[in-house]
This record gives structure tokens, C-alpha cells and sequence, in this order.
């Protein structure tokens, strides 16, 4: 019999993500009984309102659990599109330019396989959560790293051959920055004069401190491909809803292309609930973004007081970016500074260089855990030593 021969593939050059692999040991510490502390990815601890459940209930109980429209129920494109005029400022909203995704990740991968051909490249943000560059990669692109602290200034400067667009991620993870609107106005200008796509990751758009508001540049751009999630504002994560907003008719085209090609529809009952949690109360969405901020307070002046951490305080998201400022004996790098605290406090967090070739000597905490939890560890860190 022949041998059969399985020839490299573009998939061997995708990591298994370094948080997994951190979420893993606390896992298996916690099977131990060890005590540990969360802080290594961000999922929020709120619960999911009363009124989502009843709508995913009630979809349940009237057998709403067949196929869907592939691009995402009517009722749902239409609370979101409702939404993108109302709260993002983008007028021309619709549900012919509104697609519906398995969650924010499947939103960027459609969204970067419907736009790059073989050789584009991306500016994205250095550092940036590890799975942009890897899906750019997939999609046949090639990341470009732009220093966050002066991504602005980068970029005016930039003469890349095949530059196809920009990413921009704001509230950002993992430093917490929030672009500002004269800050997104440059980059408008920067992206117009050079005929590029501009691609906004606004996950994080809810989680906004300090009387900071979001901006969408997608309301004043045209060649803007924006990307939303469901998870960080209503505590979604586990149900998986996103969703895209764009304009140019050969990528819309596309993109519709893409989902009936993988997922071919969202999970239908949690297309309900996402209509009820757009179109009910948003009361919880400022609770929620109180509580945030004070666990960011916690953390950050805790850690600020540590002896071998600075930390740069959020402008939103829930992450704390820190940088190592000194390092204890037996360590030389981020990973073995996240290895040192870990086992010295139980806190678990991200080594930086997952986020990029910048985030070597930083680390990365989450304060998405419960404020009991981030209080406790908070105290564990300031007294590090």
C-alpha cells in the first residue's frame, strides 16, 4: 500500500493560542484543589438577563429550532441595524448591509477571507489580541505591526506595496486604549487618500470608563467593514452572536458567500435572545459598565503599588496591561514572570509577547471575573514579592 502523504498546509502555521494553554494549567491546578484566580482571559461574570432567557426559552417552546435565513433571522437584522443608526451613528444601516455571525471571531474571519487576496497586507495595532494576525495569515494576508502608542503617527508614514486595509480595535485589547475621534479622523484621511479598507473591531464597546464614549468610524467612512459581538455587553459570550456592517456590494457578496459556506446560519434560539437583549431594557449595559470600572480602579491601584509591575491604566475594555519593571531572581522573561506570579499567588495572566513582537517584559490581566474575586487577587499582587 502507498504511504500516504499529508503535505504542508497553511493551517500548521496557526498556534493553539497561548491563553488556552494558560487556561488549561488553572484548570488542572483547580482539579488539584489548588486555589487560583482567573485573570488569564476575559469572559464577563455577569449573568445573562432575565428577559434574554425568556426570549431563548420562548423560541425553545414554539420550535423556532430549524434552519435559519444563513444570514441571520429578519427580526435580528432588523434590532441590529435599529441599533447601528441609533447608538454607532450609521445611518444607512439596513438589513441588506447587516450580517449576523457565530460570535466576533467569526465575524473578523469572514470579514478578512471576503477581502485579502494572497500578498495583501494589514496594519494592525502592535500589540493586538494574537488571533488578528493569525486569521490574516489564514485568509492569505500578512500582518503589519504598528506601534499602538503612536499607531497614528505610524501609519501617516507608511508606504507599503499590496496594503489592502487597517485594523483598528477600540476599547483595544490588550492595553485598554480607546481611540479618540480626532485620532479615528486621521486615520479616516489616511485610509481615503490611499483607497483602503478600514476594518473596526468594536467588541469592547461597552466597556468604556471615565465618561469616554465610543466612536464609529463606520458612520463617517464608507469603505469601512465594522465587527460587533454580543458577548462583552449583554454576557453573551457562550452563546456566540456577532455581527458585521458593511457596504461595498462585492464583499457583501462575498461575506454572505463565506457563511453559508461554514456555519450556514446562526444558532437559531440564541438569534431570540439577541433580539429581546438589543431591543429590551439597557439598563443593565450602564450597571454592568459601573461594576467594570471598579474593578479596574481595584486592580490598577493594586498592582500600581506592586513592586514589580507598572501598569497603564484602561480606557476600556476589562484587561490590565502591565509592564515588568523588575524582574525576580530565576526570571528573565514574561512567561516566567506570568509563572512566577502564578505560583506564588495563584493569579493567572498573559504573558505579553502572545500579543505580538512589543509585548515581550509586559503581562496581562483580566478584571472580567467576579469583583470579590478580582479584590482578592488585586491584594495578592500589591503584596507580591
Amino acid at each position: 500500500m502507498k504511504k500516504l502523504t499529508i503535505e504542508k498546509n497553511i493551517v500548521d502555521d496557526v498556534s493553539f493560542g497561548a491563553i488556552v494553554k494558560i487556561r488549561d494549567q488553572l484548570l488542572e491546578m483547580q482539579r488539584r484543589g489548588e486555589k487560583v484566580f482567573r485573570l488569564e482571559s476575559g469572559d464577563p461574570s455577569f449573568t445573562l438577563k432575565e428577559h434574554i432567557k425568556n426570549a431563548i426559552i420562548d423560541a425553545i417552546k414554539n420550535d423556532k429550532t430549524h434552519y435559519t435565513d444563513s444570514t441571520g433571522i429578519p427580526e435580528l437584522r432588523k434590532a441590529i441595524s435599529e441599533k447601528l443608526k441609533r447608538k454607532n451613528g450609521i445611518m444607512d444601516a439596513d438589513t441588506d448591509n447587516v450580517l449576523v455571525t457565530n460570535g466576533g471571531m467569526n465575524a473578523i474571519y469572514v470579514a478578512f477571507r471576503s477581502l485579502l487576496n494572497n500578498g495583501d497586507k494589514v496594519i494592525i495595532p502592535d500589540p493586538m489580541w494574537t488571533e488578528i494576525a493569525e486569521i490574516i495569515k489564514l485568509s492569505g494576508g500578512t500582518p503589519v505591526y504598528m506601534p499602538i502608542q503612536d499607531f497614528v503617527e505610524s501609519i501617516e508614514k507608511t508606504r507599503f506595496q499590496n496594503l489592502k486595509a487597517i485594523f483598528i480595535n477600540s476599547p483595544h485589547n490588550p492595553t485598554g486604549k480607546v481611540f479618540t475621534e480626532n485620532e479615528f479622523k486621521k486615520i479616516i484621511d489616511f485610509v481615503s487618500d490611499n483607497a483602503l479598507f478600514l476594518i473596526s473591531d468594536e467588541a469592547y464597546e461597552d466597556v468604556i470608563f471615565d465618561g469616554r464614549k465610543n466612536f464609529s468610524p463606520g458612520s463617517k467612512y464608507e469603505n469601512t467593514i465594522s465587527l460587533y459581538s454580543m458577548s462583552k455587553t449583554y454576557a453573551m459570550s457562550g452563546l456566540r452572536i456577532g455581527y458585521i456592517h458593511a457596504r461595498d456590494k462585492k464583499i457583501l457578496e462575498r461575506m454572505r458567500k463565506m457563511l453559508r459556506v461554514t456555519i450556514n446560519g446562526v444558532n437559531s434560539i440564541t438569534q431570540y435572545g439577541a433580539v429581546a437583549a438589543l431591543n429590551g431594557s439597557q439598563d443593565f449595559v450602564d450597571l454592568m459598565k459601573k461594576e467594570y470600572q471598579k474593578r479596574r480602579d481595584i486592580i490598577y491601584y493594586a498592582v500600581k503599588d506592586s513592586k514589580f509591575l507598572t501598569p497603564i491604566k484602561p480606557e476600556g475594555a476589562f484587561y490590565l496591561w502591565c509592564k515588568i519593571n523588575e524582574k525576580p531572581e530565576g526570571v528573565h522573561n514574561s512567561w516566567e514572570m506570568s509563572e512566577f506570579i502564578l505560583k506564588k499567588t495563584g493569579v493567572g495572566s498573559t504573558p505579553g509577547p502572545v500579543f505580538g513582537p512589543s509585548g515581550e517584559d509586559y503581562i496581562r490581566f483580566a478584571f472580567s471575573a467576579d469583583t470579590k474575586v478580582i479584590e482578592e487577587a488585586s491584594l495578592l499582587l500589591k503584596n507580591l514579592y
